[in-house]
């Protein structure tokens, strides 16, 4: 990911309307499938925690350590909660030592070798543990923000499937942010066509607070449409499983 990116997270991951909503999505699937237990007695990983936009929100359910590769991802997340450096092709934890495990757009980089990372998720993971997992949707919707953050490869929900299935039970899988494919898909229409050019920007630009507004009360929604339904597209797929 560019340096630039990890920064521009940081300034906009409280108040942009993107992370609000998938904060609130993240927060009603973890409140609907976590066994009802002692928050303080979970241990929690965010895996790839960049700078730090989960780590806040995720203490509410237990005692989370960040981990990620990047020292200018870390120079910020330390600032939001405990973290330390580690590869999450070979995580420095010790065989399940977590009862959830959370992973927010990470497989997806270039640098990221997606099995190991996944069977290091699941070594460090308590049996009956849970993984929330979260990445971009397909992999032909390319545009500036993939060229900002490196990407190697945007999933379908049916490869996240694919991934849990041989040691998990899923328990949730959909696309998520619904309601504003069919702009998004506007937007970056030029790009996916390469009748534009793509550049190094990611979407999370300023925008007036009234659009941001907008935006938000759209996608506010969607956490409490998605316990009933998975929708069928979306920017982004995300997954709840828990290990067998």
């Amino acid at each position: 990911m560019l340096k630039s990116k990890y920064e521009n997270i940081f300034l906009h991951q409280d108040s942009y309307w993107w992370y609000r909503g998938m904060r609130e999505i993240n927060e009603s699937l973890l409140n609907r499938y976590l066994p009802k237990k002692k928050k303080l007695k979970r241990k929690i990983l965010d895996a790839g925690c960049g700078p730090g936009t989960a780590l806040h929100f995720l203490s509410q359910f237990g005692d989370v350590i960040g981990v990620d590769i990047s020292d200018e991802a870390l120079k910020f997340a330390k600032k939001r909660g405990k973290v330390t450096k580690g590869d999450i092709t070979a995580l420095p934890f010790a065989d399940e030592t977590f009862d959830i495990v959370t992973c927010f757009d990470v497989l997806y980089h270039e640098w990221v070798n997606t099995s190991k990372a996944f069977s290091e998720i699941k070594r460090v993971l308590k049996k009956g543990g849970i993984v929330l997992m979260r990445e971009p949707a397909y992999d032909w919707f390319r545009s500036s923000e993939d060229i900002a953050s490196k990407t190697k490869h945007r999933f379908t929900a049916g490869e996240i499937k694919n991934m849990f299935e041989k040691s998990f039970d899923v328990l949730k899988i959909s696309y998520i942010n619904f309601f504003l494919f069919p702009v998004a898909f506007i937007k970056r229409l030029p790009e996916v066509l390469n009748i534009k050019k793509k550049h190094g920007v990611s979407d999370a630009a300023d925008i007036s607070p009234l659009i941001d507004k907008f935006l938000y009360k759209i996608f506010h929604v969607e956490p409490l449409i998605l316990q009933y339904v998975n929708f069928p597209f979306g920017t982004s797929v995300i997954c709840i499983a828990k290990k067998r």
